[in-house]
């Protein structure tokens, strides 16, 4: 199951962690974002500073100021993860950890412990390039978080005070107010409607292309190493 040549990957473990503790700082901060309300109001300002003539459409039309602002920050999201994340290499993680979990029940099964001794030492280089990928994805979720904070504040201060018109057709209501609370505004909620299925589709579009750009580099390699 293992050649040998990924045992130079246990070495990134202790990157693994630093980029841990920067992410562990980073959260900090965030955290702080969100508990002081001038910090907070600070970013939605910045962020209103774009989206205020691009989507706030005069107030008029704040389904569509959701709907807009979804769509935008849904494809920030999805490029910023898709860039660091190295899908070929993930799902090539995903398919040794099927085939470790496979040997390792039969080992445990057979009680063969030898073998169960070694796959440990197995599991501990899967779990060192597993910690490299997680440190990616980390990056894009630092990247983001502050544009999530700075555009969910904006939005926020549009539907409470921008908007002209809040009420909106439902099949069980045909005046609906966006800015009521169940659990969370509704407003939220149509964003989150929109935006998980749409962040599906656009993930499922990237990696379509990248496995696509994977594999015509692969086959222009053997066709350059058959001449």
């Amino acid at each position: 199951m293992s050649d040998g040549s990924n045992v130079g990957d246990t070495r990134q473990a202790p990157q693994g962690g630093g980029a841990t503790s920067m992410y562990f700082l980073f959260m900090m901060l965030l955290l702080l974002i969100m508990l002081v309300p001038e910090l907070r109001i600070s970013l939605g300002v910045a962020a209103g500073v774009i989206f205020t003539p691009l989507f706030s459409f005069g107030g008029r039309y704040p389904l569509y100021t959701i709907l807009a602002t979804g769509f935008v920050l849904t494809l920030i999201n999805v490029w910023a993860r898709h860039h660091f994340t190295d899908w070929v290499k993930m799902a090539r993680n995903q398919a040794k950890m099927k085939e470790f979990n496979r040997v390792y029940r039969e080992a445990l099964m057979k009680k063969d412990m030898a073998k169960m001794e070694k796959l440990k030492k197995v599991q501990m280089e899967y779990m060192a390039e597993s910690m490299e990928t997680q440190s990616q994805m980390m990056k894009a979720t630092m990247i983001t978080l502050l544009i999530v904070i700075a555009i969910f504040t904006w939005l926020w201060t549009f539907m409470q005070y921008m908007a002209v018109y809040t009420y909106m057709a439902v099949p069980w209501n045909f005046r609906a107010d966006m800015n009521a609370v169940f659990i969370f505004p509704s407003w939220l909620w149509i964003y989150s409607a929109v935006t998980m299925p749409l962040a599906w589709v656009v993930q499922y579009i990237f990696k379509y292309f990248e496995f696509r750009r994977k594999l015509e580099e692969m086959e222009q390699g053997e066709q350059k190493s058959g001449e």
